[in-house]
Parts: C-alpha cells; sequence; structure tokens
C-alpha cells in the first residue's frame, strides 16, 4: 500500500477505510470531506487516537464540547482562549494549568468528542478522504486506545440500531416533559446492569420541560446514540413525552419577560418604600426629642436604602435560581457558574452591582449563599 491514501466514500467507503488503517496497523491523519464538514482522525499503529470536527482552530471542536457538556462557560472558554493566543499554548494545557477543567473531565470530554465524531462519520453517505502517514504525538497509554477495526465494528452496530428508536426523538430541538415517574421505570429495568439503569436515571433527571433534546444529551455525557436511546426508551414507556412546540415557545417568552417585569417594578418598589424609610428616621429621632445623631467616629456609614434593596434582589434572584436548579436536577449545582451554563441565570446575574462575587459552597442537603461585601 502507498504511503498516502485518498479517495472517494462512493468508491470505496469509510468501512474500508478504517479496516485498512487497522491491518495495517498505520500511523497518520485521516482527513474527510463532506457535504457535512470535514472531519480528522488520528491514528497510531492502527488505533484510534482522536477524532474531531475541523475547522475555527486547534481544540474549536474540544472547547465547543467542553461548553455544551457544562464543563465551562462560553465566557471561560473565550477567556482561555485568548491566554492561549497569548501564551502560544494549547487550549488542554491553559485549561489544567488554571484549574478550569479536571483532567478526569478532560478526558471524559475528549473522548465522548471522538465518539460523537465517528457515530456521525459512519452515516455520512458521501465525501472524499486523504490519509497521511506521519508520527503522531499524544500522550494516552497505547494499550488505552481502541483498534480501529473494533471501533468501526461498535460503531456500525450503533448505525444499524439507531434506525430502531431515533423516530422517538424527531429532532434535536425536541423538548419532552416528565409524565410518569422513574421508578415504575426502574422496575421494568430489573436484571439490568445498575451502570445502564444510572445512565437512565441522569437522563430522565435532565428532564425538565424546558431543555431541548440536544441539551439534554450533552448535559448527560453519555454520546448521541446512549442518551437517544435513553429518551426513546423512556418515551415508550409513558415516563416522558414531547411537548407541543407552541408551548415550548410561550413558556421560553415567559421567561424573558420575567427578568424585565422585576426590573421595572424593582424601582416602583424602592421609590414607595423610601419615603416611609424616611419617615421612620423622622419618627424616631422625633420620640427622642432630638435629632438623629452622627454616626460616631470610626463606626460604619448607614448604607444607601436603594443600594441594600438592589442587593437584596440580585441575592433573592441568585437563591431562586439554586432553588429552581435543585428541583429541576434533583442536586444542587457545583459552581454557581453551573447555574448560567444550563440557562437558569444570565452571565450578567454572576457579577452583582456591588463588583464582588458571591461566596458559595455545598453543604449536604442545603447551600450557603452570602452576598458580596460592599
Amino acid at each position: 500500500m502507498s504511503i498516502a491514501l485518498r479517495g472517494n466514500l462512493k468508491d470505496f467507503g469509510i468501512a474500508e477505510v478504517f479496516q485498512l488503517i487497522g491491518q495495517q496497523t498505520k500511523t497518520g491523519v485521516l482527513e474527510v470531506s463532506g457535504e457535512e464538514g470535514s472531519v480528522e482522525l488520528r491514528f497510531d499503529r492502527g488505533h484510534v487516537v482522536s477524532a474531531a470536527p475541523m475547522g475555527g482552530g486547534e481544540y474549536a471542536a474540544l472547547g465547543d464540547m467542553l461548553v455544551r457538556c457544562g464543563v465551562l462557560t462560553r465566557e471561560k472558554l473565550e477567556e482561555l482562549q485568548k491566554e492561549c493566543s497569548a501564551s502560544v499554548q494549547t487550549l488542554p494545557r491553559v485549561a489544567l494549568e488554571s484549574r478550569a477543567v479536571s483532567r478526569e473531565d478532560l478526558a471524559t470530554i475528549d473522548d465522548l468528542l471522538t465518539r460523537e465524531t465517528i457515530f456521525d462519520l459512519l452515516r455520512w453517505t458521501g465525501g472524499s478522504f486523504h490519509f497521511r502517514a506521519e508520527s503522531v504525538s499524544h500522550e494516552r497509554e497505547h494499550g488505552s486506545l481502541l483498534g480501529a477495526e473494533q471501533i468501526l465494528m461498535d460503531g456500525l452496530r450503533m448505525v444499524d440500531e439507531w434506525q430502531t428508536f431515533a423516530e422517538q426523538v424527531p429532532s434535536a430541538e425536541v423538548v419532552f416533559q416528565r409524565s410518569g415517574s422513574f421508578d415504575a421505570f426502574r422496575k421494568r429495568m430489573q436484571g439490568e446492569p445498575p451502570r445502564k439503569v444510572a445512565a437512565a436515571e441522569k437522563v430522565f433527571a435532565l428532564i425538565d420541560g424546558r431543555l431541548p433534546a440536544r441539551r439534554v444529551i450533552d448535559l448527560s455525557r453519555l454520546g448521541s446514540f446512549e442518551a437517544t436511546r435513553i429518551l426513546a426508551e423512556l418515551r415508550r414507556a409513558g415516563c416522558i413525552s414531547p411537548l407541543d412546540p407552541e408551548q415550548v415557545e410561550r413558556a421560553r417568552r415567559r421567561r424573558l419577560r420575567a427578568p424585565l417585569v422585576a426590573a421595572r417594578r424593582a424601582p416602583a418598589l424602592i421609590a414607595l418604600g423610601l419615603p416611609f424609610l424616611l419617615l421612620g428616621g423622622l419618627l424616631g429621632a422625633a420620640t427622642l426629642g432630638r435629632p438623629a445623631a452622627p454616626p460616631a467616629p470610626g463606626s460604619a456609614l448607614p448604607s444607601a436604602p436603594l443600594e441594600d434593596a438592589r442587593s437584596a434582589f440580585e441575592t433573592r434572584r441568585m437563591r431562586n435560581a439554586l432553588e429552581a436548579y435543585r428541583l429541576a436536577r434533583g442536586v444542587w449545582p457545583e459552581r454557581l457558574d453551573d447555574l448560567v451554563s444550563e440557562g437558569f441565570l444570565d452571565p450578567a446575574a454572576l457579577t452583582p452591582a456591588s463588583g464582588r462575587p458571591y461566596y458559595y459552597a455545598r453543604h449536604g442537603d442545603d447551600f450557603l449563599l452570602l452576598p458580596p461585601e460592599h
């Protein structure tokens, strides 16, 4: 075989390309392009090292997957990308060094990206490919890599099974609501491996009548095939049901209006309360028969009522978002950033009027939230 290999997928299918690379234990890079886009797959002695869509720069697909899976916020990713440009380091290295991502999460998402890319590629109906033999650098143990032929067999099986349940999740934008109990579904899964039951419960916990299927799949970190199969099984069991698109749109409009209504009402409420606060101060001084005494030297100056009201409103909004997250997910979020990445808060809410961050910590079945110091 020649060191370089190129051709058309209609004449030489992707399955045959995988087999050739695997059987001849080739090391190099395979690029495949078609109407769906372009992907790059890296091989080491016939084993798959990684696979990802091309475009947007190196590690752009990995960064996007980290955001989609809730590991990073979009704002944090942009911050890391700026650091990469300034330091000429890779995104994974910068993310690890800044502790924005754990090594375990990074490996999990990288593997997920590889599996998703190959699963998508195996469903392509056309395109062209080009394999070039070259050294491929990576830090993974060779024994942990899967052979190209093994991945091909697993992938083709998944493509065949996909046809049996994909219609239950008609689009990535469909929104499901809970319509039954998971306990009943758990009984139906008696005898199944605990890992499979846990995966189903994880997907069910993400169903809130708000998140589209694509978001549920991403946050589950199970991959399109496994998470879609679970959604299909839950739907067939009557545990979940799709919402009408008009219901979803009405709910979305209500969520968009809520902050605006609160923002419009806040000044009016503050204005109504301010005269009473001032009157209370005057009555207090009159009761003592003398004007209110000035603050003692070294004591804190009294805070402005408007500032206090604004701070209280911001803190209450944060607490409400935490409660909503708990109701939807069954657990408190790990970090306040999770409220933004999963759509419970606007990014601006994490930077209150005081400009300082909140202190947040989970404590068993409760949480501790301290507002910023003024």
